[in-house]
C-alpha cells in the first residue's frame, strides 16, 4: 500500500463526522460492486485515504453521501482494472449496472444522518460542546461533569435529554420530507 501522501490542511472536523459516518454506507457499496466482501475493507480504507486527501475539494452545500460514493465507485474501478485477470469478478456490465443503482439511490440511512446532522446543528452551542465531549472525545460523564461542576446524574438527564430532542427533530425533519 501506498503512503499516506500528507495534505496541507488537514479536514475539519465536521468532515471527520460526515466521514465517519458514512462508512457503513461506503462499505455496503463497496461490498455491493464488488459481489462480495473480498477485498472490501481494503477498498473501504483505500477510499477513506482518497477521501481525506480530497477533504478540501468537498462543497459543503452539497450531500455528503453521493459524493464520498463516487471516489469509491473509482478505487473498485481501479481495483477491477487490477484484477481483470480473475474469472470471479463481476462483468463490465454487471458492475456498471450495480454501481449506477447505488448511485441513483443512496442508502437511505443517509437521509436519516442529513436529518441528524441538521438537527445537531440547530442544538445549542453549550449542548453541541457537552455532545461533542462525550461521543466525539469519549469523556466519561464523571469527568464532564467535574469539568462543568455539576453532578453526573445533571449531565446524564442533560445527555438524555439532548437525545430525546435530537429524535424528535429528526422525527419531524424525516417526515416533513415525506417519509420515515
Amino acid at each position: 500500500m501506498d503512503a499516506v501522501k500528507p495534505s496541507r490542511l488537514a479536514p475539519s472536523p465536521e468532515f471527520l463526522l460526515l466521514l465517519t459516518g458514512s462508512q457503513s454506507a461506503l462499505y455496503a457499496s463497496i461490498t455491493a460492486t464488488l459481489g462480495g466482501t473480498e477485498s472490501a475493507q481494503d477498498l473501504l480504507q483505500e477510499t477513506n485515504v482518497v477521501l481525506m486527501e480530497k477533504s478540501g475539494e468537498y462543497d459543503a452545500t452539497r450531500p455528503f453521501l453521493p459524493w464520498a460514493l463516487a471516489f469509491a465507485r473509482f478505487q473498485v474501478q481501479a481495483w477491477r482494472t487490477k484484477q481483470s485477470r480473475d474469472r470471479l469478478v463481476l462483468s463490465d456490465a454487471l458492475f456498471e449496472k450495480v454501481a449506477d443503482s447505488l448511485a441513483a439511490a443512496p442508502p437511505p440511512q443517509s437521509r436519516q444522518l442529513d436529518a441528524l446532522e441538521s438537527c445537531y446543528q440547530k442544538l445549542s452551542v453549550d449542548w453541541r460542546r457537552l455532545m461533542d465531549a462525550r461521543y466525539q472525545h469519549g469523556e466519561a460523564v464523571r469527568d464532564i461533569a467535574q469539568a462543568l461542576g455539576q453532578t453526573e446524574n445533571v449531565v446524564s438527564v442533560t445527555l438524555f435529554r439532548i437525545r430525546k430532542a435530537l429524535l424528535a427533530c429528526m422525527q419531524k425533519t424525516l417526515t416533513a420530507e415525506g417519509g420515515s
